[in-house]
């Protein structure tokens, strides 16, 4: 591996081609997310068994420091040497793109671990660079955003009818919340008309994932979820007999192996996922929610492998991984895709990302902690029939992720994603390659011309 300063000296000294850029890139990369998860199995049912703790004991075992710190290294010397290196504009785009993007995780992860490792004396301005580079990778809140939120959830609070007991919870509410600000805007939403089109135009895009889940069962085990997906897998993914390599039955990935592909049951997961690095669809084992009904299980098939899955392995053989990986600010578009068709594919619309939304509000606009977050959540879920304590605790850890004092806007890119994506389908409704463009794209976003520009030299062999 080149993965210091020492081993990319050498390779300049050798001469700097392509390829040595490319293998640079792909071993700077980082799954910022993979690194600030927790790994203690136990610290949520700690943190909800134990109210004095303002903040769960979590553990990141997966932050290597002195990796980040060579990858930084790394990437800010061949930045350097590329100003100096002739190469065709094309390439030089996706690198800067590439670096740039590279550069902001790393030191993001960097920011998580030094305010987390810093002295009393230290915390502040380690907090000043944690802020810098969470703005830097994920962006900012909108704070009439986060109140339009806010106050949609109030307004949902049937006050008058309360009982006594939920009439003081619902007081305490408006205590831990302090002034409420009445937003400018509102909560954007598809049309009916959208909503209907594009439910039948995925119908026929999945016919055969949907085909392998029981007609008449209406409830899965989390082991079923997971076996039913490798069937499809296997069934649809693969070149067998009769089987199409994708659910259109493009002719898009002919050298693919399913084998390579898996799902599999992760018992501390709280969450299902995809690691498209490993290929693997992890489904969570302590689900809070427990079996999948149908509608749920439908949904999480197509939002992880539909789409999740379905976007990178189009790209598994471009010798650039950030295809089939993650092209930079490729996130909120391909959450609002996976949002969008889980939502259709039911025929269904659901708000998204509006819990992930008001915990880094709470955070970032009001200023609460892991604990004054998590017990504004319970009250506002409880109150309006919502989400119960341990999805509230899943929302807050999540906003919290990396240190369990700053918000991380990763989370941003739920509500973000699914506003950008049924507005873009709204306006592509006549464009016959629209399914193209969200699932088989790779791991871009539709929006920016840039993704746009390098899909296309990918697709000509322009790279």
């Amino acid at each position: 591996m080149c993965d210091s300063r020492k081993d990319l000296s050498y390779e300049m000294a050798r001469g700097l081609d392509w390829a040595v850029i490319v293998r640079i890139m792909n071993e700077t990369d980082i799954d910022v997310i993979e690194v600030l998860n927790n790994t203690n199995p136990d610290a949520k049912e700690e943190f909800l068994t134990n109210k004095e703790l303002s903040k769960p004991h979590n553990i990141y075992g997966q932050l290597d420091i002195k990796q980040v710190e060579q990858n930084i290294d790394t990437i800010i010397s061949l930045q350097k040497e590329l100003e100096l290196y002739k190469i065709p504009e094309k390439k030089r785009l996706l690198a800067d793109l590439v670096l740039e993007s590279n550069l902001k995780k790393n030191r993001f992860v960097q920011a998580n671990y030094l305010y987390t490792h810093s002295s009393p004396d230290g915390r502040e301005a380690a907090a000043r660079e944690h802020k810098k580079a969470n703005i830097a990778l994920y962006g900012e809140p909108d704070e009439d955003v986060f109140w339009s939120v806010l106050g949609e959830k109030l307004s949902a609070i049937p006050v008058d009818s309360l009982s006594k007991e939920d009439k003081i919870m619902y007081d305490e509410l408006l205590e831990m919340l302090g002034p409420l600000h009445t937003a400018k805007g509102r909560v954007f939403r598809p049309g009916k008309e959208t909503m209907d089109w594009f439910s039948y135009v995925l119908e026929q895009f999945y016919a055969g994932f949907l085909a392998h889940i029981p007609q008449k069962q209406q409830v899965f085990s989390i082991e079923e979820a997971c076996a039913i997906t490798n069937e499809i897998i296997a069934s649809e993914l693969g070149e067998v007999p009769g089987a199409d390599i994708s659910p259109m039955g493009a002719d898009i990935a002919p050298d693919l192996d399913p084998a390579e592909w898996k799902a599999t049951v992760i018992p501390t997961g709280a969450v299902a996922s995809v690691d498209c690095k490993y290929k693997t669809i992890k489904f969570p084992g302590r689900r809070s929610r427990g079996a999948y009904t149908r509608e749920e299980l439908i949904a999480i098939i197509i939002h992880e492998l539909g789409v999740h899955a379905l976007r990178s392995l189009v790209y598994e053989d471009c010798e650039m991984k950030a295809f089939s990986l993650g092209l930079p600010g490729y996130e909120a578009f391909e959450e609002g895709v996976a949002k969008a068709a889980d939502q259709a594919i039911n025929h269904k619309y659901e708000d998204f990302g509006l819990l992930h939304y008001v915990s880094i509000g709470l955070a970032t606009f009001l200023g609460k902690n892991f604990r004054e977050a998590f017990e504004i959540q319970v009250r506002i879920e409880y109150l309006v029939g919502g989400e119960p304590a341990g999805r509230c605790f899943d929302s807050v850890q999540r906003t919290f992720r990396g240190t369990g004092e700053l918000p991380n806007h990763k989370d941003l890119i739920y509500y973000n994603g699914a506003t950008q994506v049924w507005k873009y389908i709204e306006e592509h409704l006549d464009d016959v390659e629209l399914m193209d463009q969200l699932f088989l794209s790779g791991k871009t976003n539709m929006n920016d011309k840039r993704h746009e520009r390098m899909i296309y030299e990918v697709r000509v062999g322009g790279y």
